[in-house]
């Protein structure tokens, strides 16, 4: 909903153009989509739908930037860790052809992917792979390797918008598993939340406000972390190149200077590392 909201009130250039958005989250209308959006998440008044709009667009096009430029690196396989509905495989033809992509993402949520695929007649990319992994019957290598990667295959890989809804004992052992299955040079990029004593009044707030709202729905937020205790943990596992990517950076590469205004919420940072 949030990306598909960005491509119908965003101004000119897109962030993320995504056209896809929209009918892949079972809309028929636009203003359908807007509707269900404002009632869900606009309800209390608290959250920004628009600066939370722009953040969704915004970690999908920096994730999907540094692909291209690890895929001029040589890089030729993608993953994306919780792939929920992306719509990167039917947006970029061009990194198709370049590209083997493999979605990772529970069996259930999955299925329900692939039966709006069918119902779209949407066709089906011969680089893209689905890869079901249910974290509590299997590993991710365990889910990779069944789904066609080998250990010790250079690939990128991509985790947003997740890590806040599992433990960090989780989260860090998903990382390690990366960093012990994936070949030498293999990039990724960390979407995480910062920890809601670390933010302004207004930032501190909205994050109370999406874990709430997230909660009441049965997925409740377990993890935040702050950049430098994060960073520690990747090097101790064995990633190097790390660099981080907040609020700031992404203001500076994407919205600076927009006719429109877009703005950013201050709760998430990225980072991007290598595997040594």
């Amino acid at each position: 909903m949030q990306r598909a909201a960005h491509y119908i009130l965003a101004g000119e250039p897109k962030i993320l153009a995504d056209s896809f958005a929209r009918d892949l989250a079972g809309f028929t209308s636009d203003q359908e989509l807007l509707d269900v959006r404002n009632r869900v998440l606009g309800a209390d008044g608290r959250i920004d739908l628009t600066k939370m709009s722009t953040f969704f667009a915004l970690r999908s096009r920096y994730a999907e930037d540094e692909l291209e430029a690890a895929i001029e690196r040589g890089i030729p396989n993608y993953v994306i860790l919780g792939a929920g509905l992306d719509s990167f495989a039917f947006r970029r033809p061009e990194l198709m052809r370049k590209l083997d992509v493999y979605e990772v993402d529970h069996p259930a949520s999955q299925a329900w992917k692939c039966e709006r695929l069918v119902e779209l007649s949407l066709e089906l990319p011969p680089t893209l792979h689905f890869v079901p992994v249910d974290f509590e019957r299997q590993t991710l290598a365990e889910g990779l390797s069944a789904g066609g990667l080998t250990r010790g295959t250079v690939a990128f890989f991509s985790w947003l918008g997740v890590t806040q809804y599992l433990t960090a004992e989780a989260v860090l052992k998903t990382l390690g598993d990366i960093a012990s299955f994936a070949g030498s040079g293999s990039e990724l990029v960390v979407q995480f939340i910062l920890p809601p004593a670390t933010l302004n009044d207004a930032d501190h707030a909205l994050v109370e406000s999406l874990a709430a709202r997230s909660a009441e729905v049965g997925e409740p937020w377990l993890s935040f972390f702050e950049p430098g205790v994060l960073e520690g943990h990747l090097k101790r596992m064995g990633f190097r190149r790390i660099s981080h990517f907040g609020p700031e950076e992404a203001f500076e590469r994407y919205l600076r200077g927009r006719a429109d205004g877009l703005s950013l919420p201050g709760h998430f940072g990225f980072v991007k590392v290598e595997v040594a």
